[in-house]
């Protein structure tokens, strides 16, 4: 259990720094532009979108070590759950909505937010002493793997934007995930509403799912900044 703590930390300060080095990198390659290029508004959005993907990495952080707590010491909070899981995704959704063209789209990712929210609510999972559950683990995964969808469609649609491969892998990155996520959360929903016991197994590659998926943001970071030093 510890080591999968650590690996989590890593993995997050990995991705953190990554894209807090990329963004200066970008930032230095622009510079050489013209000042008229520069001030372009989707040059813009597209460095408050790197911002945003560090935001949401940093707040993971700050959940997983909450959540971490928590399970170390055996306290079951909801409250805490529900208030980490309505505000962490947020960054990430912002990401998609930033680069969204499709207005009913965007207006589709806050209806699906609040869809996340009003589940947390129906659940009673803002109370501090109600225990969360894998359905609203899959109801969570499912409004991530919506969204990335709405955010894939337009970008295939838009595919001439700038900086397209990029936006491309860390939609694809989250699709996947969430998609996996959904599954394992459906299995694991299931055996333990049929009466049996937690499955160490679900467990496991619930822990590598998010592993990979946060290892990809590093490995996409890294990727782009040789990139921009081979220009």
């Amino acid at each position: 259990m510890l080591i999968i703590f650590i690996l989590y930390l890593v993995v997050l300060l990995l991705g953190i720094i990554t894209s807090v080095f990329y963004l200066k990198q970008l930032c230095k390659s622009e510079a050489k532009l013209p000042e008229v290029w520069r001030n372009l508004t989707t040059r813009k959005n597209f460095r408050l979108s790197i911002r945003l993907i560090t935001i949401f990495l940093t707040l993971v952080l700050l959940n997983q070590n909450t959540l971490n707590y928590f399970a170390i010491n055996h306290l079951d909070n909801g409250l805490i759950f529900s208030l980490c899981f309505t505000f962490v995704p947020i960054p990430l959704f912002a990401f998609f909505y930033i680069h969204t063209h499709s207005k009913w789209k965007r207006y589709g990712y806050i209806v699906l937010h609040a869809i996340l929210i009003g589940s947390l609510f129906y659940g009673g999972y803002y109370y501090p002493f109600s225990l969360p559950n894998s359905s609203i683990s899959l109801i969570l995964n499912s409004v991530f793997f919506l969204i990335a969808l709405l955010n894939l469609t337009d970008l295939l649609i838009h595919s001439k934007t700038d900086h397209f491969k990029f936006k491309l892998k860390i939609t694809l990155v989250v699709l996947v995930f969430s998609l996996l996520a959904s599954i394992l959360s459906t299995m694991h929903w299931s055996d333990i509403s049929s009466g049996n016991s937690i499955n160490v197994t679900y467990f496991l590659m619930q822990n590598i799912n998010m592993l990979l998926f946060y290892v990809s943001f590093p490995c996409i970071f890294v990727a782009e900044i040789i990139k921009l030093r081979r220009v």
